[in-house]
C-alpha cells in the first residue's frame, strides 16, 4: 500500500512539472531555444529644406572579458590600455581604471567601446589579436547616431544616450517615433549558439524609426549662430539665446543658444549644458521688452490714448521713488513718446490707468501665465506675484517688465500675436513626421490658442514699435534701410537669490519683427551678464538682431517696402521727417518752417534769432513731434546781455542744454526737476553769468 501511494505521488509530480508548472516549463524551453533581437535603425532628422541633421550609421558594441585579459598579466593589460586609448581618444589612465574594474567579467565600456564605427572596430580587433586576446573581445552589431554639423542647433536636435534613447531636444520629445520597434529571431541553437539547420526560425520583422522634418531653416540658423559667436567673443556672457520665428504660423526658423554642445560627444559636457535650453527653460525679468504687453492691455481697455501726456523723470509709489533710466526724464511726454523713449515712469502711469485686474487679464491672454506648449522638453513657465498678494510698488515695477519673469519663447509667442494682428499661436519645431515607407504621419498646422486683441489695436502697437526702432534715443541701431522694423529693447536688472538686485549685472535683449506691417520674421535676442560694454540692450542685443534680420530678409528674397503697398490698405504708417537747420533764423521764421513740415515748436528766450535747437538738425523724427528752440532775443539794453529764461519744471539735462546755448553757466543743486532759480525769469544778465538752479525729485 505504501509503495502504491509513493508511486502516485511521483507520477503526480511528474505530471505537474510537465503540464502545470509554467515557470519550469518556460525555463526548460529556454534551454533549447534562443532569441536574438534585431535593433531598428533610428529615424533621421532633417531641416525644413531637406538637409540632414541626424542619422544612424552601422556601428558595434565591443564587449571585453576582463578576467581573460587579467590572466595575461599586468604588462599586457597596460599595453592594451595604451592601444585602446589611442583608438578611442582618451588617456591610458582612464583605460586602465576601466580594465581593472573589480567583480566584473564581461564589460561593455561606456562610452568608449559602444557604438564604435567599423574602422575603429577593425583596429580594436587587430589590437586584441596582436596581444593574443582575440577570444576576450566580442563585437555586436548596432547603430551609431551621427550629427554631421556638430554643435549646429544642438539644443533643438538634442542627442541620444549610450543606449540609443533620446535624451534631449526633439530626440527626446519624439523618441517614440524615432526609435522604431525591434525585430526578433527565435530558433533552436546548437552547442555554439548557432541555429540548427532545417529547424524552423520564427521572425518578427524590425520596424525602423520614423523621420522628423523640422521647421528650422539651416541658413537662418547659421545667421543666428554666427551672431551668437560674435556676442560670445565680444561680451563673454553667462548665457544667451536667439530665436527666429514665423509670426504668422508659430514655426521656429532658428533657435541658437550659449552655451551649446556637440551631441556626437555629449559625455564631455556638464549636465547644466545638456539639460538647459536657455531659449525655453530659463524665466528672466525681461525689462522693457515687456512694455508692448502693458501697452496692448491699456489700449484695448481704452484706459489711455497715445497722445495723452505725463511728466517723466520720477514717480513716487507708496513713498518709493521710481526713476526713468536717464534719472531725470525728458520733461512732459506723450504716452507714445514714453514707449519710444522707454520711460518707466510713463509705464507706471499707463499700468495704473489699466489697473491690476486688466493687467493680469492681458498677461493671461498673451499666454504668459503658463508654458507655450512648444514641442521641446524642459520648457519652464513664468513667475509672477499672485494678484491678491500684490502691493503698489510691485505692480508699478511689473508694468515695465521688472518683478516678473518670463521665458524667451513666451515672449516670442506674445509679440508674435502683435505681429500677426492679434492671434496667440503655439510655437513648434517639428513640421512633419514621415514613416519609412514615405507615409506622412503628421503634418503640423498652425494652432491658434486665442485672440488677444483686435487687429486695429495691434496695428497701433506695431506702429509704436516702428517708431521705437526709427527714433530710439540711444541711436538707430536697429534700422534696416528699405524696411519698417518693429522692435523694443530691454535692459533688465538681475535679481539676487537672497532678494534685491545685483548692481552691475543685466539681461540685455531685443524683440521685434519685420517687415512691420506684413511680417515674415520675428526675432528675440537675449544676452545674460554681458561684459566689456555699457549695459544697454541697444548696444549688445540690437546689432545681433539687425544682422540676423537683414541677412534673413535678403536670403528669403523679401523685397524692401519703402512705401505703402496694396497689402497695407487700412494700415496707418508713421511719417518721418528730418529736422532742418533753423539756427540763425528768427524764432518766428523757424517756427513757421518747422510747422510746414508738420512739427510743433517750444521756443525758449522770446523773440529773436535761434541759437540752438533740439533734437539736433538731421535727426529723423515723427510728424507731430515737438522741437525745442533756444533764441537770442534782440535786446535794447547793454551789449553782451541776455534775458534769463524760465527754467522751472525742466529736467537737469534740458536746463543745461538751454543755459549752454544762451551762454549762461548752470550751477545745479539736487536732482530731478527745476523748482527754483537764482536769477528771476526775464531779468537781463551778462553772458557767462552763473545761475544756481535747485532741482527736486517731484515735478
Amino acid at each position: 500500500m505504501g509503495f502504491v501511494c509513493l508511486s502516485m505521488i511521483v507520477l503526480g509530480r511528474i505530471w505537474y512539472v510537465q503540464r502545470v508548472d509554467v515557470f519550469l516549463h518556460t525555463r526548460a524551453k529556454n534551454q533549447w531555444t534562443a532569441t536574438t533581437q534585431i535593433d531598428p535603425m533610428r529615424g533621421a532628422i532633417y531641416d525644413s529644406t531637406g538637409g540632414i541633421l541626424a542619422f544612424d550609421t552601422p556601428a558595434y558594441d565591443m564587449d571585453i572579458n576582463l578576467q581573460g585579459i587579467a590572466s595575461h598579466g599586468p604588462a599586457t593589460v597596460q599595453t592594451l590600455a595604451a592601444g585602446l586609448s589611442q583608438i578611442v581618444h582618451t588617456t591610458p589612465a582612464v583605460m586602465l581604471s576601466e580594465l581593472h574594474r573589480p567583480g566584473v567579467v564581461w564589460l561593455r565600456m561606456y562610452p568608449y567601446l559602444v557604438q564604435v564605427p567599423l574602422a575603429a572596430k577593425q583596429r580594436i580587433l587587430a589590437l586584441f589579436a596582436k596581444l593574443g586576446l582575440q577570444n576576450d573581445v566580442s563585437p555586436y552589431k548596432t547603430y551609431r547616431r551621427v550629427y554631421p554639423d556638430g554643435r549646429f542647433a544642438s539644443q533643438v536636435i538634442g542627442f541620444t544616450d549610450n543606449f540609443g534613447h533620446g535624451a534631449a531636444g526633439v530626440e527626446y520629445e519624439y523618441n517614440k517615433y524615432l526609435s522604431g520597434v525591434p525585430g526578433y529571431e527565435t530558433y533552436t541553437p546548437d552547442n555554439l549558439g548557432d541555429p540548427i539547420p532545417f529547424r524552423p526560425i520564427i521572425r518578427k520583422p524590425v520596424q525602423n524609426g520614423d523621420s522628423l522634418y523640422l521647421t528650422l531653416n539651416s541658413v537662418i540658423q547659421h545667421y543666428a549662430e554666427h551672431a551668437l559667436a560674435v556676442i560670445k567673443q565680444r561680451f563673454r556672457p553667462a548665457h544667451a539665446a536667439i530665436i527666429v520665428a514665423n509670426p504668422m504660423t508659430g514655426a521656429i526658423l532658428a533657435m541658437a543658444t550659449l552655451p551649446n554642445y556637440n551631441p556626437n560627444y555629449f559625455w564631455r559636457y556638464p549636465s547644466s549644458t545638456l539639460d538647459t535650453n536657455w531659449a525655453i527653460s530659463d524665466p528672466f525679468e525681461p525689462g522693457s521688452t515687456f512694455k508692448p504687453v502693458t501697452l496692448t492691455g491699456a489700449l484695448s481697455t481704452h484706459s489711455i490714448r497715445l497722445n495723452q501726456t505725463y511728466m517723466s523723470g520720477v514717480d513716487y509709489v507708496n513713498g518709493v521713488p521710481i526713476r526713468d533710466w536717464n534719472v531725470y526724464g525728458w520733461g512732459r511726454l506723450t504716452y507714445l513718446q514714453a514707449f519710444v523713449y522707454s520711460s518707466n515712469v510713463g509705464f507706471i502711469h499707463i499700468g495704473q490707468a489699466e489697473g491690476v485686474k486688466n493687467f493680469y487679464h492681458y498677461f493671461q491672454l498673451f499666454g504668459l501665465n503658463k508654458p507655450t506648449g512648444i514641442d521641446l522638453p524642459g520648457e519652464a513657465s513664468s513667475i509672477i506675484f499672485p494678484a491678491k498678494n500684490l502691493n503698489p510698488v510691485d505692480f508699478a515695477t511689473m508694468t515695465f517688465g521688472q518683478g516678473l519673469a518670463v521665458t524667451p519663447i513666451q515672449q516670442i509667442a506674445a509679440i508674435g500675436a502683435i505681429a500677426n494682428g492679434g492671434h496667440l499661436l503655439t510655437p513648434y519645431v517639428v513640421q512633419k513626421i514621415v514613416a519609412p515607407n514615405g507615409q506622412v504621419l503628421m503634418n503640423h498646422k498652425p494652432h491658434i490658442v486665442r485672440r488677444v486683441a483686435s487687429p486695429a489695436i495691434m496695428r497701433e502697437v506695431t506702429n509704436a514699435m516702428v517708431q521705437v526702432v526709427n527714433n530710439d534715443p540711444q541711436g538707430n541701431t536697429g534700422v534696416i534701410p528699405g524696411y519698417n522694423i518693429a522692435g523694443k529693447t530691454g535692459t533688465a536688472e538681475i535679481p539676487k537669490p537672497s532678494g534685491g538686485y545685483y548692481k552691475n549685472l543685466y539681461n540685455l535683449s531685443f524683440i521685434g519683427f519685420g517687415p512691420a506691417h506684413h511680417p515674415a520674421l520675428e526675432i528675440m535676442v537675449t544676452v545674460n551678464e554681458a561684459h566689456n560694454t555699457a549695459q544697454w540692450g541697444d548696444w549688445v542685443a540690437t546689432p545681433a538682431a539687425k544682422y540676423v534680420l537683414q541677412k534673413s530678409l535678403a536670403y528669403l528674397r523679401i523685397p524692401p517696402h519703402t512705401s505703402a503697398a496694396p497689402s497695407l490698405q487700412g494700415v496707418t504708417l508713421t511719417s518721418y521727417v528730418r529736422v532742418p537747420n533753423v539756427e540763425g533764423m528768427t524764432s518766428l521764421a523757424a517756427s513757421t518752417a518747422l510747422s510746414q513740415l508738420g512739427l510743433s515748436t517750444n521756443t525758449v528766450g522770446g523773440p529773436g534769432k535761434v541759437a540752438a535747437e533740439w533734437p539736433r538738425p538731421g535727426t529723423s523724427v515723427a510728424k507731430g513731434d515737438q522741437i525745442a528752440l533756444v533764441s537770442r532775443p534782440q535786446l535794447s539794453g547793454q551789449r553782451g546781455q541776455i534775458r534769463m529764461p524760465n527754467l522751472l519744471g525742466m529736467v537737469m539735462t534740458e536746463a543745461m542744454r538751454i543755459c549752454a546755448s544762451l551762454g549762461l553757466q548752470l550751477v545745479p543743486r539736487g536732482v530731478g526737476y527745476a523748482h527754483g532759480q537764482s536769477v528771476k525769469p526775464g531779468q537781463l544778465v551778462s553772458l557767462g553769468t552763473p545761475v544756481t538752479v535747485t532741482f527736486t525729485p517731484t515735478p
